[in-house]
């Protein structure tokens, strides 16, 4: 679940303490998951900018300063994968944690090529933070690889070529 108790499951021993870890991009429909996803992962130390609006995010994007971008793929009239593609044109070097609460085949099929990691909503806070933390560390090491198991899809490992899949009951 994304509300109440879940994010109390981001356990104080988990929380990073340094000022600064990156700067994240978020894109989402649902003005309240923005909020909780904000104040989540500032409490994890990295600096969030949020928006409801594709046009909004694609210039916020453009402007270099962020480290990675959470972006809902399964928006009304496909917003999410139009700014997604746009974003891989302009500025291909930032990963992309991508999230559907629809992950029909034609999603995960983009996801596949486009993103990172696919979040399946709803998805745990603890989640989104460890595929936050696992993207993040694989940029800094210069390693786009998703071949490693870092999902699970019904409890069993899920690797894709491109984006890796996490599915929540």
């Amino acid at each position: 679940m994304l509300f109440g108790a879940e994010v109390a499951m981001v356990a104080p021993a988990e929380r990073n303490s340094s000022k600064h870890c990156g700067s994240i991009l978020i894109f989402d429909g649902e003005p309240v998951l923005l909020d909780l996803l904000a104040v989540v992962l500032t409490r994890e130390g990295y600096g969030v900018t949020t928006t409801p609006r594709s046009e909004e995010a694609l210039g916020l994007a453009t402007s270099g300063r962020f480290d990675l971008a959470i972006a809902d793929l399964g928006l009304r009239h496909r917003d999410g994968c139009r700014l997604v593609r746009k974003l891989r044109q302009l500025s291909p070097e930032i990963p992309i944690v991508a999230t559907t609460a629809y992950p029909a085949s034609e999603i995960v099929s983009f996801a596949e090529e486009h993103a990172e990691i696919l979040l399946s909503k709803p998805f745990a806070i603890g989640e989104l933070v460890g595929a936050v933390r696992e993207v993040l560390q694989r940029q800094l090491r210069g390693d786009r690889d998703t071949s490693s198991p870092l999902a699970t899809l019904e409890g069993l490992p899920a690797t894709m070529s491109g984006a890796q899949v996490r599915a929540s009951a």
